[in-house]
């Protein structure tokens, strides 16, 4: 089946993000929680967007999303490097202190408690994928259990959790479920090995994304940047649609993915995306990451260190350690 192309365009404010404690116009309360909103320019003058292409500009940015810690202060460096979530996510609230006398203007926000649902669940879901494809049934066997019979199977991400109970500092979404039950699910459950917790897992991973898809992508026809014909094109409904979808796309093609040793961004390795080798996640990054070492080593040499020590220090030869301590004006 051809691939189908994406096409979605996203915006960040340049101004940057702000939690407010506020509540949603059909909450039909007074109750306040935190909501993340862009930031206003001075004198109420409307924000400023930089709009931008998430998924080509950003091939692991599913996987970016997932690793945010679940607080207030990790949300906003994201919304502030990659936009709000949008989709169903966004929801008109009161902007207290922000209007004449006694009127509140209304602006728009997105809720605490869904964004870090949307990341614990998809950092759930990525670590069933990763745990399955590396066959870590050590991993996923603390999480999915079969009865003796091998009549169900079921997945509880934290079984040493009474009902109810919470960890301070979740790794992962607090998940239990049955998978399949011979009474209800025998097509399913005739898919898996006895006992065997890979199978489950990815059938677990593959429910989530499709469920948190669900209305959030969708196909359209789109005229072409010429305008001479129309294009079929997924589309998704904000960039928590774009990241699932991204996801998506990963396990369809068994994609592979890395750090950036100079900034952390999750970036693919793949066929067609250069080395397979490769470090970084750009060439701003590597260029970065080369002066970095640069500066190191005449920082070692001013410190008397040999040549031939920088050299192994950094990974590097002699000679080239040497022309960077000699275009600082070092000695050699």
């Amino acid at each position: 089946m051809p691939d189908v192309p994406l096409n979605f365009t996203w915006e960040v404010a340049k101004a940057g993000h702000h939690w407010v404690e506020t509540h949603a116009i059909d909450q039909g309360t007074d109750v306040r929680w935190h909501f993340l909103t862009p930031t206003y320019g001075t004198g109420g003058r409307p924000f400023r967007v930089l709009r931008y292409q998430p998924l080509s500009a950003f091939s692991g940015l599913f996987r970016n999303f997932a690793a945010t810690d679940p607080t207030l202060d990790a949300i906003q460096t994201f919304a502030d490097q990659f936009g709000l979530l949008g989709g169903n996510l966004r929801r008109r609230i009161v902007l207290y202190g922000q209007g004449q006398g006694n009127e509140h203007p209304m602006g728009f926000g997105e809720h605490v408690d869904g964004w870090v649902n949307e990341i614990l669940i998809m950092r759930l879901a990525v670590d069933l994928w990763e745990s399955a494809r590396q066959g870590d049934a050590d991993h996923l066997g603390r999480m999915i259990s079969w009865t003796p019979e091998g009549t169900r199977v079921s997945i509880n991400t934290h079984p040493e959790l009474q009902r109810g109970q919470l960890p301070q500092q979740k790794p992962a979404h607090v998940h239990r479920a049955v998978i399949a039950d011979e009474r209800l699910d025998q097509e399913i459950l005739a898919r898996f090995v006895p006992g065997d917790p890979i199978g489950p897992a990815l059938h677990c991973m593959q429910g989530l994304i499709n469920e948190h898809l669900h209305h959030r992508a969708s196909p359209r026809l789109l005229w072409e940047a010429n305008r001479d014909r129309l294009g079929l094109y997924i589309v998704p409904d904000g960039l928590i649609g774009a990241l699932w979808l991204q996801f998506a796309r990963a396990v369809e093609r068994d994609a592979r993915f890395r750090q950036c040793t100079e900034c952390t961004t999750w970036f693919e390795v793949a066929p067609g995306r250069g080395r397979s080798d490769k470090q970084f996640c750009s060439t701003a990054c590597r260029t970065r990451a080369y002066r970095k070492r640069q500066a190191e080593a005449v920082r070692l040499h001013g410190e008397g260190r040999s040549v031939d020590d920088i050299a192994r220090d950094l990974q590097s030869d002699p000679d080239t350690v040497r022309g960077w301590i000699k275009r600082e004006g070092g000695a050699s």
